[in-house]
């Protein structure tokens, strides 16, 4: 008897602890239909560069290359003369404006080239229409890299901007097409007529976004 009754308050036990159980996880899928959240999107959109190739296309048609005596091609560039240099790339990422909280570019960049650089991002609608930029004030600086007295490089500068999305931005987002990646190169004034700079050295950049969104789990269902 004593066996039997103990039995008994044991297996009590197990239903209310099931039960329990049962409640906890209604409990559960009650409160997760009303939970928000807020993830983290990160997003790479871009990897590229320019180097000095780039340049003497802009600058002339013909080659100026000149060789070292090991055969590294590498070009003198005058200082204080400024060259304009432009890649467009398409854009097809789409994010929903309405549960989007926040939005950030990131441009990461290396630069070997001595030479000091302008950069800005815009963002171009379907017909290739300016509709805003990444960076206020014109762009952002990027410095020089160090050479020494034969061109060689020493160490490159190495930079990272970022730009927050205002309101307008955030609205114009999914009507970008198209990002104009345009770089402003400005020969470092030294002692020198000339800055020798070695062909296969180049300015690289990667174009990061993350954003912020607001969602609610119930919607997911």
């Amino acid at each position: 008897m004593k066996k039997l009754s103990l039995g008994f308050i044991t297996l009590l036990a197990g239903a209310l602890f099931l039960a329990s159980c049962i409640q906890d996880n209604f409990n559960l899928d009650l409160l997760s239909d009303e939970m928000e959240t807020e993830p983290v999107l990160n997003l790479p959109l871009l990897f590229g560069g320019f180097n000095m190739d780039d340049l003497v296309e802009v600058i002339d048609e013909g080659d100026y290359a000149l060789e070292d005596e090991d055969g590294e091609r590498y070009y003198l560039v005058y200082p204080d003369t400024i060259y304009w240099l432009d890649e467009t790339v398409d854009y097809d990422t789409e994010l929903d404006q309405d549960v989007i909280t926040f939005i950030q570019m990131t441009v990461s960049s290396v630069n070997e080239l001595a030479i000091r650089m302008a950069l800005q991002i815009f963002f171009e609608d379907e017909n290739h229409v300016v509709i805003g930029s990444l960076f206020d004030n014109g762009g952002v600086l990027l410095e020089p890299a160090q050479i020494d007295s034969d061109g060689q490089l020493i160490e490159a500068s190495e930079d990272e901007n970022s730009s927050s999305f205002d309101t307008d931005k955030i609205n114009i987002l999914n009507d970008i097409a198209y990002l104009r990646v345009r770089a402003g190169m400005h020969a470092a004034k030294g002692e020198e007529d000339f800055v020798k700079i070695y062909a296969s050295y180049a300015l690289n950049y990667e174009i990061a976004l993350t954003a912020n969104a607001k969602i609610n789990t119930g919607d997911l269902n």
